[in-house]
């Protein structure tokens, strides 16, 4: 699978941004982009595959923590306005 660069840049950025407001404003444990990134796995030789894995056990993890709405929804504000920059094929 081929992907733009600007396309897997925003992706990548969307992941590492949701892992932090979960991981570091929600449930509270120290952050650091290195961390998110060895729980994305991300040395794997399929980036894409790895980030949409990841995004998988995000969307899993927010489920779990339902009493985490607010911080969902201001990601979700957050994640729209990025992808709104994005080039478009």
């Amino acid at each position: 699978m081929s992907v733009s660069g600007s396309v897997l840049v925003a992706l990548e950025t969307v992941v590492v941004e949701e892992h932090r407001v979960l991981f570091g404003e929600v449930l509270g444990e120290a952050w650091s982009p290195p961390a998110a990134y060895r729980w994305i796995r991300y040395e794997d030789p399929d980036p894409v595959g790895r980030l949409i894995a990841a995004s998988e056990r995000l969307e899993a993890l927010w489920a779990a923590h339902p009493e985490a709405g607010e911080a969902r929804a201001r990601f979700a504000d957050w994640e729209a306005e990025r992808l709104r920059d994005l080039p478009t094929l």
